[in-house]
């Protein structure tokens, strides 16, 4: 590992404590292509938008003079497949090389893709996801799986509008670019009602 590069600042947001093994299994192989340390910084808390928050205050505390940080956010659920490691590396890559955020599509528990084409909440349809270039850019997504120079002053918000919806209207500025190549999958916990 080069000491001279910042860690790779991994947040896993949970409201249980547990995450996806796969996942964090591949996080050392990511960091060792990188060739950085990681640094896991998770958050339990009893909604994701609360964990977030907790995690943000620990990034706060640890960079104290830093008004934002390259983060990783990956959901609890989401699963990180082995083929697509190489492609989250040259991701991270692409994100710092041109001041850009990536985000990475999944399945949302109502089967929809989870990037959306237009702030007005249309999903991108599977034809549209695969009409878009690499890197294309994308209005929004879900925080399940995106590399961006956080703002850690930032405090998510809890409501039926959803905390990632939230954080990219209230920052405009960042941009958001799709990395077609990963691939991942969504362990999304259902609840089953009689």
């Amino acid at each position: 590992m080069d000491p001279t590069l910042d860690p790779l600042i991994v947040a896993i947001p949970s409201h249980d404590g547990r995450a996806a093994i796969f996942t964090v299994l591949e996080l050392r192989t990511i960091s060792e292509l990188l060739g950085r340390s990681t640094v896991v910084v998770s958050g339990e808390a009893s909604n994701i938008p609360r964990s977030r928050n907790v995690i943000l205050e620990q990034v706060r505390e640890k960079y104290p003079d830093r008004a934002s940080r390259w983060m990783l956010w990956i959901d609890s659920d989401i699963v990180l497949l082995r083929q697509s490691v190489s492609a989250v590396v040259e991701a991270i890559r692409w994100a710092e090389a041109h001041h850009a955020s990536i985000v990475a599509n999944y399945r949302m528990a109502s089967g929809v893709n989870v990037l959306m084409a237009h702030p007005d909440h249309h999903h991108l349809t599977d034809d549209e996801l695969q009409a878009l270039p690499d890197y294309g850019e994308v209005a929004m997504a879900g925080l399940g799986f995106a590399y961006l120079n956080q703002p850690l002053p930032y405090m998510f918000h809890a409501d039926a509008t959803g905390e990632d919806i939230h954080f990219w209207r209230d920052h405009p500025e960042i941009h958001l670019h799709c990395a077609k190549q990963i691939h991942l999958g969504h362990k999304k916990a259902v609840l089953l009602t009689s």
